[in-house]
């Protein structure tokens, strides 16, 4: 039985009438040297020849076909075929233009090379309706985070799928500027790349109007005032670091000190904190005297240890009140926000714990979690009449128009204080996590296995 290999990269094509060159579009795709890809198409309810052509390749398996009844258009399109896509990274083609044959593989091997990239542009030739070049366009090169005010063309980027998840695809409310609204979300978390090489063609056509002009620039307002204010509020806020820890001394079963390739699993949590310029301080709360010791022999004076009551170290109790009398210790002055950490997800890191620092003050949030995304299922509760969807309650939605479902999976916790202490938690919002790393480790079972999969990679 021939074995099924998941593709690497999964490219969707977004078309509404566009037949005149679709071809073309999927015959770029089909040939590229980069051989682990799958190819989406998504018809956004076209009226021209296009149902034809993408069926002619659906039928040879060429491609997945996703069919609009009605059209959604190219924001709700795109947020559909990302969900439908296989690949870790996921890029989009419009119907009209096409790529250079090597360009997934140069793309892929800029990508791959750093986990914290999660989108990778290139420079592009400008074409017209006869496939003639009018230009070669040079995208600009960012150093040291200058120009980040302005954003590259949405399409033709390879991005990381996760890095799509974790800041809720694309945003629906906004019509146009895709590459905008995404731009600015993913630019305070991850890192952006550019290859100086022209990798696709991009057609220009002659008929934008100025009121479409207006709406763009518009919608490109709404977008920046969304995050304008964000680099300056973090400057200004104070966040401690709390990492809860019961130790073997109240509870036999802690691993905390349990090694992982070669040193103990809390380190890792611990090395990861010490990495976040915006922890003000870094407090371990702990009951277990052999823990402390461990500690202050390895981190002297660059973290802070609070010795917490044993009877607030019992199993199955809430650490609440030991993070509170934590931070009461060392700080004087309430801090703004306190992000608690689990030693238990030893390959969580640490920019997945500044995206929840972000995704709080923009979102205006009370608190951040990590999870991770699934709309494949179905889930229910109980109700009064019978059980009822927690998925799609109003509607019945085609699988990949579902409401995504989350899981958290620890990891890390990101609130404001003071909702945290007076119990006035309202607004929860998320990160998505790899799942490789939300990795969690609650025995030795899990630890053991974790520590062969590290060694067979």
């Amino acid at each position: 039985m021939k074995k099924i290999i998941d593709p690497v990269i999964t490219v969707y094509i977004t078309n509404k009438n566009y037949g005149q060159y679709l071809e073309k579009a999927i015959k770029s795709v089909l040939k590229q040297s980069f051989k682990l890809k799958e190819l989406i198409i998504i018809d956004d309810a076209s009226t021209d020849s296009s149902k034809d052509i993408i069926n002619r390749y659906r039928k040879d398996n060429l491609c997945k076909a996703i069919f609009n009844k009605v059209s959604k258009g190219l924001i709700k399109s795109s947020n559909i075929a990302i969900k439908a896509a296989r690949g870790e990274y996921v890029i989009r083609l419009d119907a009209d233009d096409y790529f250079d044959p090597n360009a997934l593989s140069i793309l892929y091997n800029t990508i791959n090379k750093e986990k914290n990239t999660a989108l990778v542009y290139s420079d592009y030739y400008l074409i017209d309706a006869k496939d003639n070049i009018l230009s070669l366009e040079k995208q600009l090169l960012r150093k040291n985070n200058n120009l980040d005010h302005l954003p590259v063309l949405a399409a033709c980027c390879l991005i990381r799928k996760n890095a799509l998840f974790s800041v809720n695809l694309y945003d629906e409310r906004f019509t146009r500027q895709d590459g905008y609204d995404l731009w600015y979300k993913l630019l305070e978390n991850f890192q952006f790349k550019h290859i100086s090489l022209p990798l696709f063609y991009y057609r220009k056509h002659g008929y934008n109007l100025t009121t479409n002009k207006k709406k763009l620039f518009t919608t490109r307002t709404r977008i920046l005032n969304k995050f304008s204010n964000l680099k300056k509020i973090t400057n200004k806020i104070k966040i401690i670091c709390v990492i809860p820890v019961r130790g073997k001394k109240a509870d036999i079963n802690c691993n905390s000190l349990e090694l992982f390739k070669g040193q103990p699993l809390l380190f890792y949590t611990i090395n990861e904190a010490l990495k976040i310029k915006q922890f003000k301080k870094i407090i371990i709360t702990t009951f277990d005297d052999e823990l402390i010791k461990v500690l202050k022999t390895k981190y002297k004076k660059s973290i802070y240890i609070h010795k917490r009551k044993e009877i607030l170290s019992s199993i199955n109790m809430d650490y609440k009140k030991s993070v509170i009398n934590a931070i009461n210790y060392y700080e004087k002055v309430n801090p703004d926000i306190v992000v608690i950490l689990t030693y238990e997800n030893p390959l969580r890191t640490k920019h997945y714990i500044e995206q929840g620092i972000s995704n709080l003050i923009i979102h205006n949030s009370d608190l951040v979690i990590g999870t991770s995304p699934d709309f494949e299922n179905n889930y229910y509760k109980f109700g009064s009449n019978g059980i009822k969807s927690l998925t799609n309650q109003k509607n019945k939605k085609l699988k990949l128009e579902k409401n995504i479902i989350h899981k958290d999976v620890g990891a890390f916790s990101v609130l404001r204080f003071i909702p945290y202490l007076n119990n006035k938690i309202n607004k929860i919002t998320n990160i998505i996590l790899d799942k490789n790393d939300s990795y969690i480790i609650n025995d030795k079972q899990e630890l053991l296995n974790l520590n062969k999969i590290s060694k067979n990679k």
